[in-house]
């Protein structure tokens, strides 16, 4: 294969995410000019911690429920209940080992309790969690009361990784995010039970006839959620030191938004790995310059909700030249076609004369 057409085939199977590179270079250049204090590298990584750690942690637990054509809108509800289940933990002085483990646990068994009701029951997701946003803020709220939990309420240990940095440059919750980044692929992209969600969320019926649990796939997706929901609540307490049943009540439209703009498809089995660290970065960089540059909390959300809208019709419309340029090709085939048959039966006919004259 030539070296062309291996940029070529690159170029079309990878035509989002070099998108999606292209606008973080734009997105990265006109932060820059907007203020010079972008490029500062303590400023960056900093500032990356705090729009983009838990983010991350979440949008990474999103994808694999998306990716299997299914959805989970209470994962920021359900990391509210860690948060205050932390903070209440800490009180009691349990050492944090042991409620990491205690409370990652319950987290994912509220992920699979999910995805247990959408499977067992079929049910649609988006209103099944739906429902569940308001059960976990109620438990969150019954865990942590009308105030929640403030900075005296933790041990120095659980505020560690949302707030420590190694040598004081790279913020540990960044490494985290960066694990959880590759761990990620190799599942998705490199394991059995990778191929397996992308084949439920392509095609469910057939992967149900070849053999496969097609419930067990989704409701683990759900697990997997979970268990990432309680990471980004420990993550959360660490960066702003305090608990409330109503934390991360904004987040979930910054989710959707990096999961959308990273080539995902509500229907499932579109999207990878790559895609979505692009768009949770450029997502990040777009946040992180607008709040250099003094923008409102109000506009930002404006902008971010306008992406995500963009980023939803951008690909139906791309799709649709696709489809059209393929028609295009196929009539300009068939009149290639034919001109060549036609020329064919005119040979055929004149050898033909000559023969008989």
């Amino acid at each position: 294969m030539s070296r062309g057409l291996q940029v070529r085939t690159f170029l079309r199977t990878y035509s989002w995410e070099v998108f999606l590179f292209c606008l973080l270079v734009v997105a990265v250049v006109t932060a820059s000019v907007l203020s010079p204090l972008y490029l500062d590298a303590f400023q960056i990584l900093y500032s990356l911690q705090q729009s983009m750690a838990i983010t991350g942690i979440l949008a990474v637990g999103f994808m694999f429920i998306i990716l299997v054509g299914e959805i989970d809108i209470s994962l920021p509800a359900l990391a509210a209940v860690a948060t205050v289940s932390f903070a209440h933990l800490s009180v009691m002085g349990v050492p944090i080992w042991a409620a990491v483990l205690l409370i990652v646990c319950v987290t994912c068994i509220g992920g699979l309790v999910n995805g247990l009701l959408v499977v067992t029951f079929s049910l649609p997701s988006m209103a099944v969690t739906l429902g569940m946003i308001a059960v976990y803020r109620a438990i969150a709220l019954w865990i942590g009361g009308p105030d929640g939990f403030g900075l005296d309420a933790f041990q120095p240990s659980y505020v560690w990784l949302g707030s420590e940095s190694i040598f004081g440059i790279i913020p540990i919750s960044i490494v985290l995010l960066v694990v959880l980044f590759i761990a990620a692929y190799l599942v998705v992209h490199r394991s059995v039970y990778g191929r397996l969600i992308y084949a439920t969320g392509n095609n469910r019926k057939a992967t149900y006839m070849s053999g496969h649990n097609v419930k067990a796939i989704i409701v683990g997706t759900y697990g997997i959620a979970g268990v990432l929901a309680g990471v980004a609540a420990l993550v959360f307490i660490g960066q702003y030191q305090s608990a409330r049943s109503d934390n991360l009540t904004e987040i979930l439209l910054f989710v959707v938004a990096c999961i959308a703009l990273g080539g995902f498809s509500l229907d499932g089995g579109k999207g990878n790995v790559v895609g979505l660290i692009l768009s949770i970065l450029l997502l990040g960089t777009i946040q992180n310059g607008m709040g250099l540059a003094n923008i409102t909390g109000s506009l930002q959300t404006l902008v971010i909700g306008s992406i995500l809208a963009i980023s939803i019709v951008l690909p139906v419309i791309m799709r649709q030249l696709g489809t059209l340029g393929g028609i295009s090709r196929d009539l300009a085939a068939k009149q290639r076609t034919a001109a060549a048959l036609a020329q064919a039966k005119m040979g055929v006919e004149r050898s033909e004369e000559r023969r008989l004259s």
